[in-house]
């Protein structure tokens, strides 16, 4: 009994590819990192009010996915790190495989007083 068996989790291991697997599933918000954000209220001249002003990197650490219309999500917090706002916004840049783009302004509406600070999330994008 015990060779049958030896002989047979032999013959499993020896069918097994010693390749890595190369079907990853596509996966934007775990490929696509945002790095070196920067958020700052900024007063907009035409309307006389304050609006969230962002710039912030995007890096595709896929190997083989490149993507495109990147959909992010900016939220707003206040001193106490409280959310108070979000807002969506989507990236027309293509970007390929271990690669970065740098968006240099985004302005996402009136900015709330009581805001501190400012997050950005990937929510999704599609796979080139």
């Amino acid at each position: 009994m015990r060779l049958l068996l030896l002989l047979l989790l032999g013959f499993v291991s020896a069918c097994q590819s010693d390749k890595p697997n190369s079907t990853a599933a596509v996966n934007a918000s775990r490929d696509l990192l945002i790095d070196r954000v920067f958020w700052q209220p900024e007063q907009n001249q035409s309307q006389h009010t304050r609006v969230n002003q962002h710039k912030f990197a995007i890096t595709n650490t896929s190997l083989q996915t490149g993507y495109r219309r990147i959909t992010v999500r900016f939220d707003y917090y206040d001193q106490h790190y409280h959310w108070l706002d979000s807002a969506i916004y989507t990236v027309n840049q293509s970007i390929e495989p271990r690669s970065a783009i740098r968006i240099d302004s985004v302005q996402t509406g009136k900015a709330n007083p009581a805001t501190r600070s400012a997050t950005v999330t990937v929510l999704r994008a599609e796979s080139e």
